[in-house]
């Protein structure tokens, strides 16, 4: 039996037990209670301060200049109906 064989074979076994779990939860072959509630636990939390940090970071310089753009001029024309 060639070793890839033997892993296609374990992982079949897998998926069945996994199924039959499966089935025999959903059937109630075996079910799960409570008896207690959980709590969560008591945390307490004391004031302290935020580090300081001192960042270097760099600069933008930001300039504006006018400047003037010739823009193209548009005619616009009405249509007129074709005559026939």
């Amino acid at each position: 039996m060639s070793k890839g064989a033997g892993n296609k074979t374990l992982l079949w076994v897998v998926v069945v037990i996994v199924l039959l779990v499966i089935i025999a939860y959903a059937t109630g072959f075996f079910k799960t209670e409570v008896d207690e509630g959980g709590t969560l636990p008591d945390v307490e939390i004391e004031g302290g301060q935020l580090p300081d940090i001192d960042s270097d970071v760099g600069s933008i310089d930001v300039d504006t200049e006018e400047v003037t753009v010739e823009t193209p001029t548009i005619e616009v024309e009405e249509a007129t109906p074709d005559e026939e």
